[in-house]
C-alpha cells in the first residue's frame, strides 16, 4: 500500500504540471498576439515566482536548510541561466511563432534529449547490444524525425476552427492570418528551448544531491533569473510603455510565475529527487492533448496534416522509447536480485561449512 501511495503522488504532481503548462501555453500565445513583447513576458514571469515561492522558502526551511557552499552557489546558477533565463526566452520566442499545439508536440522530445545527455554525465546507459537500448535509440530518432516533420512541413487542414465567437481568439486568429507567426522559426527556437529545460534537468538533480531545500532551491533560481532577465529585457524592450499590464496581461504574468513557474518547477524537482529526470519528462504527450483541445477551442487553431503526422510519429517515438527504458529497468532489477540470490547462496554455503566445523 506504501509503494502504491508512493507511485500515486509523483503521479498527480506531474498531471498538475501539465495541466499548468497547457493553461499557460494558451494564455501566453494569446496574450503576446494581442501585442505584448515576448521579452517583457519573459521578464515578468521569474519576478513573480520569486515572490511567490518566498514565503514557503523562508518559514518551512529556515531552521533545516543546509549551508550552502560554493559549488551549490555555482550550480544554481546555471540552472537560473539555462533552466530558466535561456528556456524562457526561447519558450516565449518560439510559441511567438507557432501555436500551443506545437509547442505541445515538441516538448515531447525532452526525454530524448535528457537520454542523449544523460548519457555523458553517467545517469544513464546507452546499451545498444540490448534490446532496450536498440528501443530507446529508435525511439530517439522516430521522436525527433517526427518534430522535425510538423517543424518543416504543414499540408492540408484536417480539423478547421471551431465556431466560437471570443474577440482575443478574433484577435490571435488575424495576427495568424497576416504572416505574424514563422512556422519555421518557431519550432526551431522551441527544440532549443527544449534542449536548455533538458540540461537543466541534469543540472537540477546533481542540485538535490548536495542541497537538501528545494523551496530555497527553487527561490534562488528564480531570484537570480530575474535580474538576468530584467537586464537583458530592458536592453531589447527599453520603451516603458511596452511595459504596462492591462488585465489579460496581468492574469497572464502572475499565472506565469506563479502556478507554471514556481508551482509547476517545485513538483518537477521533487519528482526527479523521488523518480529521476526521465520519469519528469515523459509525461509530455499530456500537454499536447491539453494545449491542441484548448487552442481549438479559445484560439480557433487549425490542426494541419504536417502537425497531426508529425505529433503522431513525436509519441510514438516517446513510448518506444519509454518501453526501452522500462525492460533496461526490469532487467537491472532481474540482474540485482540474482547476484543478491547468488550472495545469500554464498552466506548458505559458508555457515555450513562453519557449522560442519564446529
Amino acid at each position: 500500500m506504501k509503494k502504491t501511495g508512493n507511485d500515486l503522488l509523483p503521479f498527480i504532481a506531474m498531471v498538475i504540471v501539465q495541466l499548468g503548462y497547457a493553461g499557460s501555453n494558451v494564455v501566453t500565445k494569446l496574450v503576446m498576439d494581442t501585442g505584448m513583447d515576448p521579452f517583457v513576458q519573459t521578464a515578468y514571469r521569474p519576478i513573480f515566482a520569486t515572490i511567490s515561492i518566498a514565503p514557503f522558502a523562508y518559514f518551512l526551511e529556515r531552521k533545516t536548510r543546509p549551508r550552502l557552499t560554493l559549488s551549490v552557489i555555482f550550480q544554481i546558477f546555471l540552472c537560473s541561466i539555462v533552466g530558466i533565463t535561456a528556456t524562457q526566452y526561447a519558450f516565449c520566442i518560439g510559441l511567438k511563432n507557432t501555436t500551443p499545439t506545437i509547442v505541445g508536440a515538441i516538448d515531447n522530445l525532452i526525454p530524448a534529449f535528457t537520454f542523449l545527455l544523460a548519457v555523458p554525465f553517467g545517469l544513464e546507459k546507452l546499451g545498444l547490444r540490448s534490446i532496450a537500448g536498440q528501443a530507446k535509440l529508435i525511439g530517439t530518432i522516430v521522436c525527433v524525425g517526427g518534430a522535425m516533420l510538423l517543424s518543416l512541413y504543414r499540408g492540408p487542414v484536417v480539423i478547421g476552427q471551431l465556431g466560437f465567437h471570443w474577440k482575443y481568439a478574433e484577435s490571435s486568429d488575424k495576427n495568424i492570418n497576416s504572416g505574424h507567426t514563422n512556422f519555421l522559426l518557431g519550432p526551431f527556437i522551441l527544440i532549443i528551448s527544449s534542449v536548455t529545460y533538458t540540461l537543466w534537468l541534469i543540472i537540477q538533480a546533481r542540485v538535490n544531491e548536495k542541497y537538501a531545500a528545494p523551496y530555497s532551491s527553487i527561490f534562488l533560481v528564480f531570484f537570480l533569473s530575474s535580474f538576468q532577465c530584467m537586464i537583458i529585457s530592458y536592453c531589447v524592450v527599453p520603451k516603458a510603455s511596452e511595459w504596462a499590464l492591462t488585465p489579460i496581461r496581468a492574469i497572464s504574468v502572475v499565472y506565469n510565475g506563479t502556478v507554471c513557474s514556481s508551482l509547476a518547477l517545485y513538483l518537477s524537482s521533487w519528482c526527479i529527487e523521488k523518480k529521476g529526470p526521465l520519469y519528469v519528462s515523459m509525461f509530455n504527450p499530456f500537454l499536447l492533448i491539453i494545449a491542441a483541445f484548448l487552442s481549438w477551442i479559445l484560439l480557433r487553431e487549425k490542426l494541419y496534416v504536417g502537425i497531426v503526422v508529425g505529433s503522431i510519429l513525436t509519441v510514438v517515438g516517446l513510448y518506444g522509447f519509454l518501453w526501452g527504458q522500462k525492460k533496461e529497468m526490469e532487467q537491472s532489477k532481474n540482474d540485482v536480485e540474482e547476484e543478491d540470490k547468488e550472495a545469500n547462496k554464498e552466506e548458505n554455503r559458508y555457515a555450513r561449512v562453519t557449522w560442519n566445523c564446529n
